[in-house]
């Protein structure tokens, strides 16, 4: 018999500069880090390659479900602005949950735009704002998943400075 384990993580509260959102955000979207590759073909080459070249730029959103003036009047678009977004890691096997740890993400970004505000009659305003992040890091049960950083050159990833060589080599 397999022993089937479900790690289940729902329903995430948001802060912005460390104050709580509770039920004012819908939806949000995490950027994750993602690599550039650059083909690359020789003479002689069967086939190609694809080289790491560095990393996509970070865009992430939130959709709001309240039209809340408290938040609207903390985000700029000139302005960076921190973000959290804090959940309940559930682990659950046949003999229910077994482990409960919480999960946290940081992120730094500039608002691209705040949004847009879509109004229909009878129905609640929604906008969503879109970010340009530039700082992520992900916590589980206070262990640090990844971190990374454009502006410092930094990611971490399991404890592992993946970058470390990258800025010895390029005198950072």
């Amino acid at each position: 018999m397999a022993n089937l384990s479900v790690n289940s993580l729902a329903n995430l509260n948001v802060y912005l500069a460390g104050t709580s959102l509770l039920g004012r955000a819908a939806e949000i979207k995490i950027p994750q880090p993602k690599g550039m590759r650059a083909d690359y073909r020789g003479l002689g080459m069967f086939g190609k390659l694809k080289i790491p070249t560095g990393m996509e730029a970070l865009e992430g959103s939130i959709k709001w479900s309240s039209f809340d003036s408290s938040t609207l009047s903390q985000l700029s678009v000139v302005q960076m602005s921190q973000f959290s977004a804090l959940g309940d890691l559930q682990t659950l096997t046949a003999a229910g949950e077994v482990l409960e740890q919480p999960v946290i993400y940081n992120f730094t970004g500039m608002p691209l735009d705040i949004g847009p505000i879509t109004a229909k009659a009878q129905e609640l305003v929604e906008y969503t704002t879109t970010l340009d992040v530039y700082h992520v890091e992900l916590y589980i049960g206070g262990e640090l998943a990844y971190l990374y950083d454009v502006f410092s050159n930094q990611y971490v990833v399991g404890g592992v400075d993946q970058l470390a060589t990258f800025r010895a080599n390029t005198g950072n």
